[in-house]
């Protein structure tokens, strides 16, 4: 009897020792899926990260290339404005014309600023160049501005329009802006 008694506890003490093992793996296996839930909202949010990395890494490349673009245009019409301001003095000289007249005269044509700088001093020595005088020269890109607003090529800026306008073409004149009145009132034959 005494060993039916001892067996007896043994198989209880194995059933109270099985279900605490039991109990064991079943909070160890909660404890698991706790941990993969938790590393899976890592994973969730590392990827969000990434993501919000890759924008804002696309974003500030795409800025630097509008920065470097705005940096090159604007070296590209200091080169331009250059050179035309070199041509213009020496056209001024050339015709005996004041440089102060002039850029007085360029500042009144120009003061809306609908005029890029370097083409309106381009054109302004184009006209100096076909022998009109410095206040003439004034009046035509006046009006030539006028008359670009509305009847420039589609394919011209406003500025660009002024000073192809006042560019020799093939045919001998400088009106391409498609104004009528312009060979009557101050264009003629080169």
């Amino acid at each position: 009897m005494a060993s039916e008694t001892q067996i007896g506890q043994l198989v209880i003490d194995l059933k109270i020792k099985t279900e605490a093992l039991e109990k064991g793996l079943e909070t160890a296996k909660q404890k698991l899926e706790n941990l993969e839930n938790e590393n899976k909202k890592i994973q969730n949010s590392n990827n969000q990260l990434d993501a919000s990395f890759i924008a804002m890494s696309a974003s500030i490349i795409a800025s630097l290339a509008k920065i470097t673009s705005a940096v090159d245009e604007g070296v590209q019409k200091y080169i331009s404005y250059t050179n035309s301001m070199q041509a213009l003095q020496k056209t001024a000289k050339a015709t005996n014309n004041s440089m102060t007249e002039i850029e007085s005269t360029i500042k009144d044509v120009n003061k809306l600023k609908l005029m890029d700088d370097s083409d309106v001093t381009a054109a302004t020595k184009n006209l100096l160049t076909y022998g009109f005088t410095v206040k003439q020269t004034g009046e035509i890109l006046k009006v030539l501005q006028d008359a670009a607003v509305g009847n420039r090529q589609a394919s011209y800026s406003l500025s660009e329009a002024v000073r192809v306008t006042t560019e020799r073409n093939k045919n001998g004149k400088f009106c391409i802006i498609g104004c009528s009145w312009c060979s009557k009132k101050y264009f003629k034959n080169v």
